[in-house]
């Protein structure tokens, strides 16, 4: 125990509130991936987790339980909990780091990055798979209905915007981007701007590997990824191991290989806040430049992609209240506000709103959205082909999300 004597959560766990055996508890997991296992807490330990910043020793830690909670926390108990912990690599230490550079050597490794998702979000066997993604199509079930890949096939479609929420809340909305875009003119390549769920180094986290899919491999662009990584000024690599669990980028392969075979990817997590933007905003307009190069080459043929969620809200994503059908209404009405935003290539318009309030509505999708928009802006005019909602737990805490098509314009 006494490497532990001073213990220190490490980056990238979460806490989200649950019931658990008809009791509310802590869920801790890793969102990163490098563990696969959680934890399950009670409540009346979260100050305890919370000051594990391994400048406490265990003496401080149960001092900081008996001031916030008024009751005592046993010494033996204390290091059961760090113990569990370290079992499980949620500690910042040696033991941990090991594991974490053997994980990421592995990923780095391989030349593709396997589907990390299937069989949890979405069917791994290709039948059902392709069975559930020509569902959402259905009209009855929200969906636009199969394209007519006849109509308007001379409109070049410049951008997509389609959700990342899990495909059986929002299956549907991905049927409205992905059908737009087959009754378009296609790019061959598409530049996959991911939300990135964690802290990503250098603002953009890419990867030149291909997709792996049930449905077959999405093989990834390797000459722009070059080209961009060249003229970055960045190391846009920095945070590629970001890519083995997220989902943001996954998902979207998955619907190409089932609506585009054959297309290519740039895949790129993208992740800045309100917090970084004084920092970071002449890099990221730089980036965005680049990509409105490759998608205006006439020797190219390219196209963005932005993965997004719109407003968390409620007791899952931090706020105290729980939300009525009239705080639905109301995000529903403010995205609504950012969306027509977003379909003039209103950069700046829309990233002084976000910023304005801090992200107070905790929308997911900034920096994919931004960087379409500053890339296409002058060049492309947006189209809203769905925008809707899902409850997510019993405490009525919802995300909203849209998918959305940019034609030249």
């Amino acid at each position: 125990m006494t490497s532990n004597e001073f213990p220190k959560l490490r980056n990238g766990l979460e806490a989200l509130p649950i019931e658990h055996s008809g009791k509310r508890m802590i869920l801790l997991r890793d969102r990163i991936g490098y563990s696969t296992d959680h934890l399950v807490f009670s409540p009346l330990v979260v100050p305890v987790l919370a000051a594990m910043d391994g400048g406490k020793s265990l003496r401080d830690l149960q001092a900081e339980f008996t001031r916030q909670t008024g009751q005592l926390l046993y010494l033996d108990q204390l290091e059961d909990m760090v113990r569990i912990l370290d079992d499980y690599h949620f500690l910042d230490n040696a033991k941990f780091r090991s594991m974490a550079a053997d994980k990421v050597a592995s990923f780095l490794d391989s030349p593709v990055r396997k589907p990390f998702h299937a069989g949890r979000s979405y069917p791994a066997a290709p039948d059902e798979l392709r069975a559930e993604l020509g569902s959402f199509f259905d009209p009855e079930r929200g969906g636009p209905g199969l394209p007519d890949t006849s109509r308007a096939q001379n409109r070049k479609v410049l951008g997509l915007v389609a959700p990342h929420i899990d495909l059986s809340s929002g299956g549907a909305c991905f049927a409205h981007a992905y059908r737009a875009a087959a009754e378009s003119k296609l790019p061959r390549t598409w530049i996959v701007l991911g939300t990135g769920h964690d802290l990503v180094e250098n603002c953009f986290a890419m990867t030149a590997k291909d997709f792996e899919t049930p449905l077959g491999t999405v093989r990834c662009d390797t000459e722009i990824c070059e080209e961009l990584a060249r003229s970055a000024g960045r190391d846009l690599f920095a945070s590629e191991y970001n890519h083995r669990t997220e989902h943001t980028i996954e998902f979207q392969a998955v619907f190409l290989a089932f609506m585009q075979p054959g297309a290519r990817i740039v895949p790129i997590l993208c992740s800045f806040g309100t917090e970084e933007w004084n920092e970071c905003g002449d890099f990221v307009d730089s980036i965005a430049l680049k990509l409105r190069e490759f998608v205006l080459d006439e020797d190219r043929s390219v196209g963005i992609l932005a993965s997004i969620d719109l407003a968390h809200v409620g007791p899952r994503y931090g706020d105290a209240l729980r939300p009525d059908p009239a705080a639905i209404h109301s995000n529903m009405e403010q995205d609504a506000s950012l969306l027509n935003m977003l379909k003039r290539c209103g950069a700046k318009d829309f990233i002084n709103r976000i910023n304005s309030d801090g992200n107070s509505r905790k929308i997911c999708g900034v920096a994919p959205l931004y960087t379409l928009v500053k890339a296409l802006e002058g060049k492309a005019v947006g189209t809203t082909l769905s925008h809707s909602y899902a409850t997510v737990d019993e405490e009525n805490s919802f995300v909203t999300f849209a998918s959305m098509a940019f034609h030249e314009g």
